[in-house]
């Protein structure tokens, strides 16, 4: 079984899932997975994008927000808060479209219910991917150490001579002769 690149939103009674990628490999698996047939890329400008995709006969694709998460990382926690909420925003109106309701019809405690119930969902999202990286460092940091130790512990070796090794090259004295001989 082939290990999910993406997180999935979901958006409560509306029942459309939403997916989070942090880069367009974790998309384009998205993509396929929700059987899309039409060629869309993301990141192409800027630091997250919300999509709505609709196939080309006029069926239901999906909804997707994408993070470059190395780009965000670099930013501090305030800014990162601002672009998932910029993204859920955006989200939220395609919800609507695709229930097929008037954005001028929509009322304000609607659409910040529903920003809200997205927001918590990807932030958390945002923080477990977050988590798992940082996890994921350390593990790559431990294994690089490790092996240092490794590669330390062998060069060691390779110095230390001891009984039945080749030892230094040393040529033998002469034997001793006895006095009076």
């Amino acid at each position: 079984m082939k290990k999910k690149l993406y997180y999935t939103a979901n958006t409560g009674h509306f029942g459309i899932p939403i997916y989070v990628c942090f880069n367009d490999a974790a998309f384009q698996q998205a993509l396929i997975d929700s059987k899309v047939t039409t060629k869309h890329t993301s990141l192409d400008y800027g630091l997250a994008e919300s999509h709505y995709i609709q196939q080309e006969n006029g069926v239901y694709g999906m909804l997707a927000i994408v993070f470059n998460y190395e780009d965000m990382a670099k930013g501090d926690a305030l800014e990162r808060m601002g672009t998932i909420y910029h993204e859920v925003s955006h989200t939220v109106t395609h919800v609507f479209a695709y229930v097929g309701e008037d954005e001028a019809k929509i009322g304000d405690e609607s659409r910040s219910y529903l920003g809200e119930h997205i927001f918590k969902q990807v932030f958390a999202i945002y923080a477990t991917e977050e988590d798992r990286r940082e996890r994921a460092g350390k593990r790559d940091r431990k294994a690089f150490s490790d092996l240092g130790k490794e590669v330390r512990r062998a060069e060691l070796q390779v110095d230390q001579h001891g009984v039945g090794s080749a030892g230094p090259y040393t040529v033998p004295g002469k034997p001793s002769v006895p006095s009076g001989a």
